[in-house]
């Protein structure tokens, strides 16, 4: 099988159109919480444009403890949680809008709600054409990232991606063996993936 020497990093300018929706889209995701007692806060929600929000809460181990959709779509959304019956400990708020998530942790610590700040982040953009994965990523964290290459189980390639926020990079699969290949980006603590069949 033809490894990692195959796949070569082009540099190449493209998908502006789609890169420039998502950087003019970035930051129209709003999210604060307000804390109103001890024990409840209001939670509210905007967006430049109206949107079906997707709401969740999870606790420290990542379990879901509130989960909800909107049913219409909308600009704002405001609710009051009472949040009396968790347990100390911290939690992250998550509103995804489309591509883009945006999330706020918090924390309960002896019934007061201490709010951190807002992390935002936009999935990436994929695209496979004549034989060129394209990759486009706004790195929030701005941490180094890493792109891996797999056919099945077997890791073929691994690109390290510096901390850059704007990535736009390329890569020319078209001497890979035939077959169905996984990208993986790792980005901060999330893992994207794209599916590619290379003919």
């Amino acid at each position: 099988m033809k490894t990692m020497n195959a796949i070569s990093k082009v540099t190449m300018l493209f998908a502006f159109v789609a890169f420039a929706n998502t950087l003019m889209a970035t930051g129209n995701l709003k999210v604060n919480i307000v804390p109103m007692t001890a024990e409840k806060a209001v939670v509210e929600i905007s967006s430049a444009d109206a949107s079906n929000f997707e709401i969740s809460i999870s606790d420290n181990s990542g379990e879901v403890v509130y989960y909800k959709k909107t049913d219409e779509e909308r600009s704002n959304y405001q609710k009051v949680f009472d949040f009396s019956d968790l347990d100390n400990g911290k939690y992250k708020l998550s509103v995804t809008v489309d591509n883009q998530t945006t999330e706020r942790l918090f924390e309960i610590k002896n019934k007061n709600i201490v709010v951190g700040k807002e992390k935002n982040s936009v999935k990436p953009f994929f695209a496979y054409k004549d034989g060129i994965l394209k990759l486009s990523y706004l790195n929030f964290s701005e941490k180094n990232m890493n792109l891996d290459f797999y056919s099945g189980n077997e890791l073929v390639y691994s690109h390290k991606i510096d901390n850059q926020f704007a990535v736009n990079k390329g890569f020319d699969l078209s001497k890979l063996d035939k077959g169905n290949y996984s990208v993986v980006l790792s980005a901060d603590d999330k893992t994207y993936n794209y599916n590619v069949n290379v003919e």
